[in-house]
């Protein structure tokens, strides 16, 4: 008896032990919480925004600034400012050519930037207040949404081996966000009309029309489930409309945060980034149940995302305070659906080319621009001009649509098979040492 009670006592603690390490290799890694890192200092009122993958920057547009602000993931800093046309608004990189292509929508023109030079290369004159832009890899060509008045729109199409308009596509209402569907090589174009048209790239011609609620603007779209993802502006709506490819017919109605505009796909924890301009937060919806499964917080007014495939990281643009706030834990799955608390590090740009002060909404902005600018807020932006003194229904702002990065990073590889092995490796040896011991015990 008093031989076996140690030996009893220590299989007893080695149980113990490894069962704490089976516990441990089964914890939430690959669901951590998404922060806010870094707040970093852009161009006046930053819009759009997208990743350059080559490069391991991000290219945000600067609506009030004319300019573009290039920023390095890897310091956080702006690196380069590049000058564009009137009151860009959106942007979409083309990894093939390695160059970021920009709408602008005063001057009714597309800036075509070369992320080598960080300067611009070529101008493309397009249609009036051009808005969405997105990039089809498979013929090498960029698409724009315009609208030509407010009850026609029409989607530019241009090659990039020589940066000229290939072709017009006519679609119903103001064409503003667009997204390219890799998948059954169709364009998804927002308008006007409370509708999604979808577009056939290979004729040319619109095969469905979806009605969603409010007034359609952002579009993104997942390769992995092949669904579309519409954000819903308007206070009557506050919602994402899931648009399933197969049969072009929304499959779920997601609710989010008032007034949503702009989101990306993060292909590593199949995830949707929304940003909600008037709660001043962002929706995390996860793709494979279309549910909420977080609401974090960025800064005043964001509207546009962005996802680094390489770091595991979005970055969103907030309209109202003109910076770019960066969300760590990207390319993980969260688990809980509270809002971000943490305290971001803020980082000034290295280039002083653009002036970035303040504004206390978007209101006051858009008010600074020239008289023929297009409004980018308020019902009022169904129109596609409105004079100076007209006045935003409400101090939010809109956004545009691009298509997402769909490449998986080293930030976002999924943990669950390394965690299996272990704890597998952990049963086994904690098998074997009962058995050794009862053995012994005899």
């Amino acid at each position: 008896m008093f031989v076996r009670r140690p030996r009893a006592f220590a299989a007893t603690a080695l149980v113990a032990v490894e069962l704490l390490m089976i516990s441990t290799a089964f914890a939430p890694i690959a669901h951590a919480q998404p922060t806010v890192s870094a707040t970093i200092i852009v161009g006046k009122a930053p819009y759009g925004i997208a990743y350059d993958s080559a490069k391991g920057e991000m290219f945000a547009v600067g609506y009030d600034a004319d300019s573009v602000s290039v920023i390095s993931d890897a310091s956080n800093q702006v690196v380069a400012t590049v000058n564009v046309g009137s009151s860009p608004a959106d942007i979409a990189y083309d990894s093939a050519k390695g160059e970021m292509f920009v709408s602008n929508t005063v001057s009714d023109s597309v800036s075509v930037i070369s992320d080598i030079s960080n300067s611009v290369v070529a101008t493309v004159k397009v249609g009036a207040d051009p808005r969405g832009v997105a990039y089809d890899s498979s013929l090498g060509e960029v698409f724009v949404a315009t609208s030509p008045s407010s009850t026609t729109g029409a989607v530019y199409e241009i090659s990039d081996s020589n940066n000229t308009v290939v072709g017009t596509i006519s679609v119903p209402g103001t064409a503003t966000g667009i997204a390219y569907d890799s998948g059954k090589e169709e364009l998804f174009v927002s308008t006007g009309s409370a509708s999604v048209s979808v577009v056939s790239v290979s004729n040319g011609e619109i095969v469905a029309s979806v009605t969603v609620p409010g007034l359609p603007r952002g579009i993104t779209y997942d390769p992995d489930n092949g669904n579309l993802y519409v954000s819903n502006y308007f206070t009557s709506a506050n919602s994402v409309s899931v648009i399933s490819d197969s049969s072009n017919t929304v499959v779920a109605t997601v609710g989010v945060g008032p007034w949503p505009f702009y989101s990306t796909y993060d292909p590593a924890s199949h995830e949707v980034y929304v940003g909600d301009s008037d709660s001043h937060n962002v929706t995390v919806i996860d793709a494979d149940t279309n549910t909420v499964v977080d609401t974090l917080t960025a800064g005043e007014y964001p509207t546009a995302t962005a996802y680094d495939s390489a770091l595991g990281e979005v970055f969103v643009t907030n309209f109202g305070i003109n910076t770019v706030t960066v969300i760590s834990g990207a390319g993980t799955t969260s688990t809980t659906s509270t809002s971000s608390s943490a305290t971001p590090s803020t980082t000034s740009p290295s280039t002083s080319a653009v002036s970035s002060s303040t504004t206390s909404s978007p209101a006051s902005t858009i008010a600074s621009t020239s008289s023929s600018s297009s409004t980018i807020i308020s019902s009022s932006s169904i129109s596609t001009t409105v004079s100076s003194s007209s006045a935003p229904v409400t101090s939010s702002s809109s956004s545009t649509s691009s298509s997402s990065s769909s490449s998986s990073g080293s930030g976002g590889v999924p943990e669950f098979p390394y965690q299996l092995l272990t704890a597998a490796v952990f049963t086994f040896l904690l098998v074997t040492s009962y058995l050794v011991i009862r053995r012994r015990d005899r």
